[in-house]
């Protein structure tokens, strides 16, 4: 009978398999001069009719922070892989391309990616790649803050070590929970009197801890969502109604 790890020793062992396939990964692609994030970026864009994105959707599409795609896609600009443009009726807008040169390094790689891919997944019974097909999107989904919080809610938030560092400086205590940085005029949370400067602690009845425990309770809220916060050191229990 297979033994049932403990969650930290599931955690830690997901955590190393994680790692070898990540070294693996960035091993094959390398007779190509290519990491296996500048991979993605590529793929991403060959997978698009007319292999443009906007950047924004770029940046959800291959998981990775505005700030290092920014110097990433700066690098295969320079490189010649990708242009970037502005759009002309909206200067903050900014659409990426694959190149001809860009092209072509993908269609070449992709072999090589999908052999290792391949190599690596037969690792496991045909039962257990099934299992993990299944589940990993949910467990995945369980991380990945879904890009439609800030539209609903209508706040930007600092993480909880932002939010207690920020609290200490003013000499208020260091609760665990996210800080409002700012709410947006006419919004679910504006309208639900949240406001900036409060840290939320709960939300949906479960204690928020870090920015997905915020983003879960709004997306499994129906209507509306009972938050707790704390603004200042008072107390408060609101309610955000959404429409």
């Amino acid at each position: 009978m297979p033994k049932h790890l403990s969650a930290a020793d599931l955690l830690e062992t997901t955590i190393s398999v994680a790692a070898h396939i990540e070294a693996e990964l960035d091993e094959a692609l390398a007779e190509h001069r290519l990491s296996r994030p500048s991979f993605n970026v590529l793929a991403a864009l060959q997978a698009e009719p007319g292999q443009t994105l906007n950047q924004r959707a770029l940046v959800a599409k291959v998981r990775r922070t505005s700030g290092t795609m920014s110097v990433r896609l700066g690098r295969l600009e320079h490189a010649g892989l990708i242009a970037r443009e502005r759009d002309p009726d909206n200067r903050r807008s900014v659409t990426v391309t694959l190149t001809a040169a860009g092209l072509e390094l993908i269609e070449a790689a992709r072999p090589t990616y999908d052999e290792r891919s391949e190599r690596l997944a037969t690792a496991l019974a045909p039962q257990a790649r099934a299992a993990l097909s299944e589940h990993l999107p949910a467990w995945l989904a369980f991380f990945e803050p879904d890009e439609r919080l800030a539209p609903r809610l209508g706040v930007a938030v600092a993480p909880s070590a932002v939010a207690a560092r920020m609290r200490r400086a003013v000499g208020l205590s260091q609760d665990p929970g996210v800080l409002v940085l700012r709410v947006k005029p006419g919004s679910a949370a504006d309208q639900g009197g949240l406001a900036q400067g409060d840290l939320v602690v709960a939300a949906g009845g479960a204690p928020v801890r870090s920015i997905g425990d915020l983003d879960r309770a709004v997306r499994s809220a129906q209507t509306e969502v009972h938050v707790a916060v704390l603004r200042g050191a008072d107390p408060r229990e609101l309610t955000v109604r959404f429409d």
